[in-house]
């Protein structure tokens, strides 16, 4: 017995040791053939087997194996290679892919497409470049990085929203942003009641890379939605090989950025004598032994704000994922403004078969906001923080029992005191709460090399709350204090099925084929209270008022749309490609004569290159393209519908918004020629495009003459267009084996138009940005994106007129004309990569030149009489640039001095438009971001394949000629608080985007 155990022992142990003996720890470096470079990521896995690593930044693997194992070594844009692991040290030289030089980018209903045959214009980020700009919404970290994209923000705290516009606006009532796509679904990026648009949710250390699809052939699949292009944003999956764990953790130092100035001569008062009682600075000068605030500076304050992030992907061949978590704590320079996110996010793909392939995500969000600001339609976000007397502190607003301090009151008429603005942002909180939960399934069959077969299924499903409370002693309307509540639940259904036909045939041809079906339903709920004057004083609830003052809303819209749709290509060996796509929808908000919609585009494109005996080295290609999309009407427009009745006994009554029965789709056509071109074998890359886009038959809501029984009414009426040029160069100016720079500068320029109205409109306004000496809106043959307001009066020489007593003369005879374009003339994007060994950097700096800014901020300063402006000019002496007219109608040069006293600025500069319109050019540095990877020999020590360390700012500087704030403004938010066109380059009140700095840690195990 003790012989046979002992021969069982010894052969064990041989067969382990033999075992052993044939184990091997292979490393190398992979190679690029072409410039002899590290190549980062390629997959080195063992044949037939799920063992796999990737190379590291510098091309370096590692992997355990058994002697005489097949290593493949695998990277998109290179040959594969297969080696036997007969040796402890395999280098490998990778070839480049003459079919995988071709780039594919992700397009229109998640199809790939190889960029090199591609017909249309389609622009790329790359997650790492988004990454780099450090920006907790995503759309603001696209800035500058887009050919033919405006971007702006309402300002620069956690809750206020982002717009962006693709190739110029194309409506005046509907949604002029495009639309968004993760994943190939549907998502929101609605902004509500001023909140932040919802975009802002998703974590963008989960973002692989976003396709940018700005003309309407690019976005015609979309059909009915395709009017402002799309943006389709691709998430991040796991990779076959080990298990990695990739770990991230920033803090954010957030200061106060570019404010406007105020004077610091005059105390409140009016007319030159100091009065207690007005809440203006028209009083006398300060007396010495006075103190004077600077309260813009003491309202702000320095924020901190804590981001992790980390995720673990891995698996086999046939079973891969991708898991992640984020947490963000988020400070702002806005007192009593903060941000709590978190971001959890599963996604796997399965092969359940040689032929079917899963994918499946979940990915759960909860984003809540607090701010501490009223919205655009009280005045602007921060006007009464503008505007507070100087003689006052901002930071002195309550007592220490925490009733209200009165700067100013009057026995018994508390409700109308003067009180710091602090008071409202402390006091008068407001939260948006969201909760998003969105799933995603795909299934692919792919019976053989040429059929595929796709079903996607997803939900983007959102719970919010928005809540407002006013505190009892808040001077104005709800001095007893109120609380208003709005729940509401969104729900995007997608569901597509698609079938792909790809074959070559006649040797050098090829054809694709796409057909599919589409179903997308929305339904949003939502049940509001608004209540006031509490009874109980220190409860904020809808339980302490009366019935009588406590109102009830409820909300259900819900839209249903269906289409079918088909796209087919032809090419002939890689020179020349034709595509024809064509989508019919069927919608629920257009009546039932008018809710079919096709949308047809034609495109071609011929790669002259191939033409050419050298047509490794460079690349050039011509393309042309025109599509027809459109719109649907908004929800509930077809019909008018009965209102709550606000009136003693209730009841219903007819809206003041007239429904139409008669409504027809939207309709915008585009043309767009293109060239692309390569060269020193794709070191520098230029892109340029021209398009022209016209909308036609839009859906408009404007004012209606009294007699109709409405106030507003939407039908279809009037056509703009859009023209412009774009253009993106890329290349790598320096490629050696420790230092490579890599950059990109992306220009453009749209110039649009107002081409009709329906019956003698001539102007076309915007709410929530209406001032008293300007408006942003769109006047018949001007721009789209204009303002029209007040003027002097001037003669045929365009000289201003100056009455007999020195002082120019107001034109009260148009006082709607048009005086401003808000639309930048040209635009910069300017982002370059450097790497050094280690050591990287990464900066964007963004060119705006021309275009106006309606800067309302600086006229309700100047109302106050506490502008900068004020101190320099008042009560001195000037003599006007301008021409008197003469009793025989000739003009002559005004030389008569006058005084600029209260009387002038309150009389006559406040009432005048065009004094408040600035042509305005910037050059900002978006981000700069500094890395260092530690050496590979210190890191391993501790466990880690890699750990990076990362200073990064945000906005560090702007050169601007604007007299304000920060020139980047937009009012109201995307859509104007209803109405379609931007309010971009309004600054009625905008929070200045902040000065950021911050400091990362990155780490993989």
């Amino acid at each position: 017995m003790k012989r046979k155990l002992l021969m069982l022992f010894l052969s064990t142990f041989l067969l382990v040791a033999h075992s052993m003996a044939q184990q091997l720890t292979v490393t190398g470096k992979v190679t690029s053939a072409e410039d002899k470079l590290g190549v980062p990521g390629v997959s080195v896995r063992v044949k037939g087997t799920s063992t796999a690593v990737q190379t590291n930044i510098d091309g370096v693997y590692s992997i355990k194996v058994n002697k005489g194992d097949a290593l493949v070594f695998s990277y998109i844009g290179f040959e594969s290679q297969e080696r036997i692991a007969d040796a402890a040290v395999i280098n490998v030289s990778l070839k480049n892919d003459s079919k995988a030089l071709n780039e594919v980018v992700v397009t229109a209903l998640g199809i790939e497409r190889n960029k090199r045959t591609l017909t249309y214009s389609v622009q790329t980020v790359k997650g790492d470049d988004l990454r780099e700009a450090n920006q907790s919404n995503i759309i603001n970290g696209l800035q500058g990085q887009i050919a033919g994209a405006q971007i702006s923000s309402s300002g620069g705290s956690p809750g206020l929203p982002s717009e962006i516009i693709l190739r110029g606006s194309t409506t005046l009532s509907g949604d002029n942003q495009p639309l968004m796509i993760v994943d190939g679904i549907r998502v929101s990026n609605s902004s509500s009641n001023g909140t932040v648009n919802r975009l802002a949710d998703f974590n963008s250390q989960d973002i692989e890379n976003i396709s940018i699809l700005k003309g309407a052939a690019a976005a015609a699949l979309y059909g009915i939605d395709a009017a402002s292009g799309a943006i389709i944003i691709t998430t991040k999956q796991g990779k076959a090989g080990s298990l990695q764990v990739n770990g991230t953790y920033k803090t954010f130092v957030e200061t106060m950025g570019r404010t406007p100035r105020q004077q610091d001569i005059y105390s409140i008062g009016t007319g030159g004598t100091y009065d207690e009682s007005s809440g203006s600075s028209w009083g006398r000068k300060f007396r010495y032994d006075e103190k004077i605030y600077n309260n813009i500076e003491r309202f702000f304050e320095t924020a901190v704000t804590h981001d992790a992030n980390v995720n673990v992907n891995g698996g086999s061949e046939k079973l891969n994922y991708y898991v992640s978590a984020g947490y963000r704590n988020g400070g702002s320079m806005v007192p009593n403004t903060d941000q709590e996110k978190i971001n959890l996010l599963v996604k796997g793909t399965a092969k359940l078969s040689s032929k079917i392939e899963l994918t499946t995500s979940a990915n759960y969000i909860k984003n809540n906001i607090q701010e501490g600001l009223g919205g655009a339609s009280a005045g602007g976000w921060i006007n009464s923080i503008l505007t507070y007397p100087r003689m006052y502190d901002i930071l002195s607003y309550q007592k220490p029992n925490g009733d209200p301090l009165y700067a100013y009151v009057e026995p018994g008429r508390e409700n109308t005191a003067r009180i710091s603005p602090m008071w409202g942002v402390m006091r008068n909180p407001r939260n948006n709460d969201v909760e998003r939960f969105l799933v995603n399934n795909n299934i692919v069959y792919k019976p053989n090399n040429w059929i595929t077969v796709a079903y996607r299924l997803g939900q983007d499903y959102t719970n919010s709350k928005y809540r407002i409370v006013t505190t009892p002693g808040t001077p104005g309307s709800n001095f007893k204090g109120s609380v208003s509540e709005n729940n509401g639940v969104t729900k995007f259904i997608t569901s597509n099925l698609t079938s792909t036909f790809d074959r070559k045939f006649l040797e050098d041809f090829r054809a694709t084929l796409i057909a599919g079906f589409s179903s997308e339903y929305f339904d949003n709920k939502s049940l509001a209270y608004a209540a006031d004057q509490f009874l109980v004083g220190d409860i904020f609830s809808p339980n302490v008022v009366t019935k009588d003052n406590l109102t009830l809303t409820e909300s259900w819209q819900r839209r249903q749309r269906y289409a079918a749709f088909g796209d087919l290509k032809l090419e002939y060996k890689n020179i020349v490609a034709l595509g024809i796509t064509g989508r019919n929808d069927w919608t629920s908000t257009l009546p039932k004569n008018a809710r079919t919609f096709y949308s047809p585009s034609y495109s071609g494109s011929v790669a002259f290159s191939e033409l050419f005996e050298n047509k490794d080295s460079w690349f050039g290609k011509l393309r042309v393209s025109y599509a027809r999309v459109g719109k649907d009407a908004p929800i509930y427009r077809t019909n008018t519908n009965l209102v709550q009745a606000n009136t003693v006994g209730g009841g219903f009554v007819t809206s003041a918004t007239g429904g139409n029965p008669d409504l027809g789709p939207e309709k915008t056509e585009e043309l767009e020629l293109g060239t692309e071109l390569s060269f020193f074998k794709r070191r520098l890359n230029i892109d340029v495009a021209y398009y022209q886009r016209k909308s036609i038959d839009m859906i408009m809501t404007p004012r209606v003459p009294l007699p109709s029984g409405y106030v507003i009414m939407t039908f279809n009426a009037g056509s703009l267009r859009n023209r412009g040029i774009e253009f993106s160069v890329n290349g790598t100016p320096v490629k050696t084996d420790n230092f490579t720079w890599t950059s990109t500068l992306n220009g453009w320029k749209n110039t649009s138009k107002m081409l009709q109205f329906a019956g003698d409109i001539v102007t076309f306004k915007y709410t929530n940005a209406q001032l008293n000496a300007g408006v942003a809106a769109t006047s018949l043959n001007q721009p789209v994106l204009g303002i029209v307001g007040s003027d002097y009066r001037r003669n045929e020489d365009g000289y201003v007129v100056v009455d007999k007593n020195g002082y120019p003369v107001l034109d009260n005879n148009n006082k709607e004309q048009y005086i401003g374009n808000r639309e930048p003339e040209f635009n910069l994007g300017f982002l370059n990569n450097f790497k050094y060994k280690q050591f990287s950097l990464s900066f964007l700096w963004d060119f705006r030149f021309g275009g106006d800014i309606l800067n309302a901020s600086r006229q309700g300063m100047m109302s106050n009489g506490i502008a900068y402006d004020i101190g320099q000019w008042r009560d001195k002496e000037f003599v006007f640039n301008g021409v008197v007219q003469q009793n025989d109608g000739t003009y002559v040069k005004n030389t008569k001095q006058v005084v600029l006293d209260y009387s002038y600025f309150a009389n006559n500069y406040y009432q005048v438009g065009t004094n408040f319109v600035e042509k305005v050019n910037w050059a900002r540095v978006r981000y700069i971001t500094f890395g260092y990877q530690l050496p590979k020999t210190f890191v391993s020590k501790l466990g880690m394949k890699n750990l990076g360390l990362e200073l990064s700012a945000q906005n560090p500087f702007v050169i601007t000629n604007y007299s304000g704030g920060d020139p980047e403004v937009n009012s109201a938010g995307p859509n104007a608080g209803g109405s379609g066109a931007s309010t971009m380059g309004v600054d009625n009140g905008a929070i200045p985007l902040p000065r950021t700095f911050s400091f990362g840690i990155n780490v993989t195990l």
